[in-house]
């Protein structure tokens, strides 16, 4: 009870909310909704779960939920359409029923054993994955939720195991299990705080209230007896929505969003709250969002289909040309051939049915040029696309180390697809930033407070020295010696509060600059404000009111860690926690909250000892999107009203005192200044209020408050109006919504191409769903993006990581393996054809079936399997610093037509060779010394071992990038060949059949079959050697420039080059956060080139008096800065004094500083300058140069 009464103690909370959740007193006293007809049929008897198993019309779904594709009884018919749906894989099929009957040309097994394996080998990583989602299912599924058993005992249950009509109890910083009914919290006036990012992506709490008539069931043993009927809408997916009404104690009370808590949103900052289900698993409305996960396709693999359409097509006119063929051969022939006994012909030899000869010798045909398909080519890209997503889910670059979270490929499907993006999709900005609010400057009384840089002015300062090193006076047109251009390049690396050339110069000593390392959402330095200095400035006052508005003027509330004796807070935007820790660290610190009042530790008496100030809250005008601004009505301890005012510039400019607009030039001018650098900014103020005004104002507010009707929320805005205005400026904040590291540049404008959709929360899974790849950010989020995504990372900055580097890879992996499928199997397949065709079109096969059995699923799967894992054209570094490359992904430069009817070209071509040299090699002689002559079985052998050698040493000349593993594989594949002939030839005959001993005795002994070898290998790859080397000489692509740079070194001789390289190769768009520091350099170059324009003006004038008295003006400018070292201390002399002097000492001192600049050698020679003196006056002068 002790501690019930403890939390009891906590302020009433529905007094900080005027607008959202504070309802008038009389609310429950209105009408209830009118719940009737279609879409408000649900009936929830409440505490009663049971009731609901006694209807069928209030059988509810479960709260069971489930991601997966497949069940146990679907699974099989499903993946087995699937499967089949590929056009190769049905022809496969086709092919594997009819090689049961005569008419095959192969044994069975030879075409059934491939399919059974593909086909297998698919469905099960089909399994695999969806294993994976059941899993993560489980896990959501088992947790435990505490849930009313009866008798007021509450226990843990199962969240599958809820049932419509339960009571539970949620404790802080739990999910919520359902969509559950508000019945009462921790705090006394029944609110709570719900945080929902995984439902819309939004970090900011929102704010619950239950109604009166449920607040007394604040205990467990309140729920003994409860009972109630809710009437509501139908299951929907709209999340701000609801209709309803609650009948409790003969009464009707109605409902909307307010009382309403969705599942897998949080509850936050309060201990704990009372509900009751009221829609369970897919009936919840973040159930009803998420739609069944599309299934995807690249738009590699819809392309390959229409390459294998091609080859079908290829298939068929051979097929034809072959039957075609044998039924002139049987028309014409027949009778010649004595062999086949013409006089009692079969039917399918008969001369005098041709037509039954073309059509029975189609279907053999069909079945005999089938390997022109390649059956493991589904399979194969399959697992490669498998072992890429391992990689992916594995590279540490993309480890998150802060939350724990790697990357996660959920889809191995669109591997390839990362690698040819045009467009990113992103629903706000919030994606693309931590979510951290940091407080960086202000602008107070006028002044410009704050001299760290913001994130856009680093990248402008970087890129302003990068340009400066690479491209020297270009950039300003005004010459520039070696010294100059790294004296500014110096510069341009130094920012600060406006990114002002001059206020880099007097605000780059460390010794101006106070650092405040290790203080989240604080990110502010300036002396000037720190340590209580502030009271030293020329408007004290102003500051002082300046604080206690960030102090006082906010609706968070403190938590005290009983540890470190330190306050965290808890507020609805991450800009107000920025403000309170800021206030914290000038001196102002949030203390204490209750019901009435704020309690506020000020420390800026002269011993420096906080004093804690009380401040009575009379009203809070919330902050609205509609009105863009939020106040506070307070009493001070000296009695005095103040309406404390924050909000939009635009919004509180215009309520503005004509008394009240001293600083309005200077503040719009700083708050234009902190828009350049990408920061978010509020304007400030006040207004003094007398106890009779602010007692008439609070008589209609009250009246507005508790007035019932549709209009109120129209009279509540009124009557704020009428106080939030005559108000004082005080100055303005700027805060920056941090960017996630490592910002990528790669979106573009929409081109109907490929797209990307990355999102953190459930309001962008429809987005992520529909893109042709989605990407869910699983950091603080939630889960609901992740799960409808096709890849997940921590954090937006991975995303370049996911594309340049993984996309890029596995587009030319994949592109290149297809296209090597197909040039292997064409190679392979049309040697049937040629063999057939030179038969007389007998439809006899060269390659013993085991040979054909072989050929795909062992000797030349594996090589192109490390192809698509393993190949790199340039390492993972120089993906990321030539992001051009990215963009032969995007041009599909890899797998166009071009590229693709090359390589089979290149297939027809090795074919031809292949055949040829074999038949003209072994068919007209003997291939051995004693005279042997080949016949079709050692022939046949021949041939297929160099088909083996020719494919296999076809991919290693592609490959660009070698491990000990791609040799393995080639070099084992080429051997094992030969280890199978061997052993397969030792045998019994009855199971070698023709081939026993052929590697042995026939083959091995005869040096021409050696030589063959060899000679067709360097005939078939001769092709390909001109064309790359051509290409490469003539017109090389940009991976080959950077391979030849990287393997002669030029990048370590010459790093200027490099460098100049790698910043031509960014692609830069002109959008966001790169566009606010595109324009940020432009503005920077010219005023740069204003500067120098008057210098040079200047310098020109005063030629006449330098060149006659030069060293006279060198004495005379020593004087004078010896003069203002006795009247100003060093560090301010410079300017604060030369500012003071008429104009013509101002331009002497700038020529001066202008001639010292460009020459420091000369400086002192004809002087009395000591070296330290000498080297003060470069220093200053150097100043001067760009100050004036």
């Amino acid at each position: 009870m002790a501690r019930r009464s403890r939390i009891r103690s906590r302020i009433k909370k529905s007094h900080f909310y005027t607008f959202r959740c504070l309802r008038p007193k009389t609310l429950d006293d209105q009408g209830p909704h009118v719940i009737n007809g279609p879409g408000y049929t649900r009936i929830v008897h409440c505490n009663q779960p049971q009731l609901h198993l006694a209807t069928k019309l209030l059988r509810y779904r479960s709260n069971y939920v489930s991601t997966t594709r497949y069940n146990m009884l679907t699974f099989l018919p499903k993946c087995l359409y699937e499967q089949f749906h590929r056009v190769a894989n049905f022809y496969f099929l086709v092919a594997a029923i009819l090689s049961v009957f005569p008419l095959s040309p192969f044994n069975k097994w030879s075409m059934i054993a491939p399919l059974v394996f593909v086909v297998g080998l698919s469905m099960g990583k089909e399994a695999l994955e969806d294993w994976r989602r059941f899993m993560q299912d489980v896990a959501v599924n088992s947790r435990k939720a505490c849930v009313h058993k009866g008798s007021g005992e509450f226990g843990r249950r199962m969240w599958k195991k809820l049932r419509v009509g339960d009571v539970v109890r949620v404790d802080k910083d739990e999910f919520f299990p359902a969509d559950l009914l508000l019945l009462s919290s921790s705090y006394e006036d029944g609110i709570c705080y719900v945080e929902t990012m995984n439902l819309d992506g939004e970090t900011n709490l929102k704010v619950k209230r239950c109604l009166d008539a449920t607040l007394a069931l604040e205990k467990d043993e309140s729920f003994q007896s409860f009972s109630g009927i809710i009437k509501c809408e139908d299951p929907n997916p709209n999340l701000y929505t609801f209709v309803g009404n609650f009948e409790c104690d003969g009464q009707v009370y109605p409902l909307d969003p307010n009382q309403i808590l969705l599942r897998d949103s949080k509850l936050r900052n309060t201990t704990y709250i009372y509900g009751v289900v009221v829609f369970t698993g897919h009936d919840t409305k973040v159930m009803q969002n998420s739609t069944k996960s599309p299934s995807k396709r690249s738009s590699i693999e819809k392309r390959m289909d229409y390459i294998i359409y091609t080859l079908f097509a290829l298939l068929l006119f051979v097929s034809f040309i072959s039957s075609l063929g044998f039924a002139v051969m049987t028309k014409v022939q027949m009778g010649n051939w004595w062999y086949l006994r013409p006089d009692r012909p079969e039917s399918l030899t008969n001369p005098t049915n041709p037509l039954y000869a073309w059509v029975v010798h189609l279907i053999t045909a069909l079945l005999l040029y089938g390997y022109l398909i390649p059956i493991s080519l589904y399979v194969s890209i399959e697992l490669v696309k498998v072992l890429q997503a391992s990689f992916i889910n594995q590279d540490l670059q993309l480890y998150d180390s802060e939350s724990g979270t790697p990357a996660q490929a959920r889809t191995s499907n669109l591997n390839e697809e990362l690698g040819q993006v045009d467009t990113i999709l992103s629903d706000k900005t919030g994606t693309l930033t931590c979510n951290q609010m940091d407080f960086l400057k202000c602008s107070i009384a006028g002044t410009s407070y704050g001299v760290r840089a913001s994130e856009v002015e680093l990248a402008a300062a970087k890129q302003m020295a990068m340009d400066v090193e690479e491209q020297g006076d270009e950039i300003t047109n005004v010459p520039m010696t070696k010294v100059r251009t790294q004296r500014y390049t110096k510069l341009a690396s130094r920012t600060s509060s406006d990114f002002e050339l001059e206020t880099v110069i007097t605000a780059s000593d460390e010794k101006d600059r106070k650092p405040t390392i290790g203080i989240k959402g604080f990110s502010f330095e300036d002396n000037r404000l720190m340590d209580d200095n502030w009271v030293n400035e020329p408007n004290p006052d102003d500051i002082l009111m300046f604080f206690r508005i960030l102090a006082v003027c906010h609706t968070a509330i403190p938590e005290v860690d009983e540890d470190t004796g330190k306050c965290t807070y808890e507020a609805e935007s991450p800009d107000e926690v920025a403000f309170l820790v800021a206030s914290r660290e000038f001196g102002f610190e949030f203390t204490k909250r209750t019901q009435t009042s704020v309690f506020i530790a000020e420390r800026f008496s002269p011993p420096g000892q906080p004093v804690d100030r009380e401040y009575k809250v009379l009203n809070l005008l919330d902050f609205t999107s509609k009105r863009k601004r939020m106040s506070a009505i307070i009493r001070d301890e000296e009695g005095q009203i103040l309406l404390l005012c924050k909000g939009a510039d635009s919004i509180i400019f215009e309520r503005l005192s004509k008394k009240g607009k001293d600083y309005l030039g200077a503040t719009t001018k700083h708050l234009n200044e902190y828009g350049e650098a990408g920061l978010r900014t509020l304007a400030l103020g006040y207004r003094k209020l007398d106890d009779a005004e602010y007692s008439e104002w609070n008589s209609e507010f009250h009246k507005a408050k508790t007035s019932v009707g549709a209009d109120r929320d129209e009279l509540l805005e009124k009557v704020s109006d009428m106080m939030e205005k005559e108000l004082i400026l005080v100055g303005a904040t700027a805060v920056e919504d941090k960017l996630q590291k490592g910002i990528t540049r790669l979106a573009k404008e929409g081109t109907g191409k490929t797209t990307l959709a990355i999102g953190d929360g459930a309001n962008d899974v429809g987005m992520i769903q529909e893109a042709d790849i989605g990407v869910g950010i699983s950091g603080v989020e939630g889960m609901q993006a992740v799960m409808a995504s096709d890849f997940s990372i921590a954090q937006f900055r991975f995303l370049e990581r996911l594309l340049v580097v993984h996309g890029h890879w596995c587009y030319k992996r994949i592109a290149q393996m297809i296209c090597y499928f197909f040039y292997k199997n064409i190679a392979f397949g049309l040697t049937l054809f040629y063999f057939e065709a030179f038969t007389g079109f007998s439809g006899q096969s060269i390659f013993n079936d085991s040979y054909l059995l072989l050929f795909n699923v062992v000797l030349t799967s594996l090589p192109v399997i490390s192809l698509g894992v393993f190949e790199q054209d340039v390492p993972s570094d120089v993906c990321l610093e030539f992001p051009a490359l990215y963009q032969q992904g995007p041009k599909n430069l890899f797998f166009d037509w071009y590229r693709i009817l090359g390589w089979m070209g290149n297939g027809v071509y090795a074919s031809i060779v292949i055949f040829s040299l074999n038949l003209g090699i072994f068919h007209v002689q003997s291939f051995r010394s004693d005279g042997q002559t080949a016949d079709m079985n050692a022939m046949g052998t021949a041939m297929f071992t160099c088909i083996i050698w020719a494919v296999n040493v076809q991919i290693a000349l592609t490959m660009s990038h070698f491990t000990w593993i791609q040799h393995v594989m080639i070099w084992g594949s080429i051997g094992a060949w030969y280890i199978f002939l061997a052993l397969y030839g030792m045998l019994p005959p009855k199971l070698s059949g023709n081939i026993f001993h052929m590697l042995i005795e026939v083959l091995a002994p005869a040096p021409i079959f050696w030589l063959t070898t060899l000679l067709v290998i360097a005939a078939t790859t001769l092709p390909y050697l001109f064309h790359i080397s051509y290409q490469r000489s003539v017109n090389p692509l940009d991976h080959h420039i950077i391979q030849e740079i990287k393997h002669f070194r030029i990048d370590l001789e010459d790093e200027r080059m490099w460098k100049r390289e790698k910043s031509k190769a960014r692609e830069k768009t002109k959008i966001g956060f790169t566009a606010r520091v595109d324009a940020k350099i432009r503005q920077l170059r010219v005023k740069l080139q204003r500067k120098h324009s008057v210098l040079s003006v200047l310098a020109h004038k005063a030629s006449a008096f330098l060149n006659t008295g030069r060293h006279h003006y060198r004495r005379w400018l020593y004087e004078l800065n010896i003069l203002a070292r006795e009247q100003l201390p060093v560090t301010f002399f410079s300017v604060a004094h030369i500012l003071t002097q008429p104009i013509e000492n101002k331009i002497m001192f700038v020529i001066g500083s202008y001639i010292m600049y460009d020459d420091d050698e000369a400086i002192g020679r004809d002087s009395d300058m000591d070296q330290t003196q000498r080297q003060q006056t470069v220093e200053m002068s150097s100043k001067l140069l760009y100050r004036l």
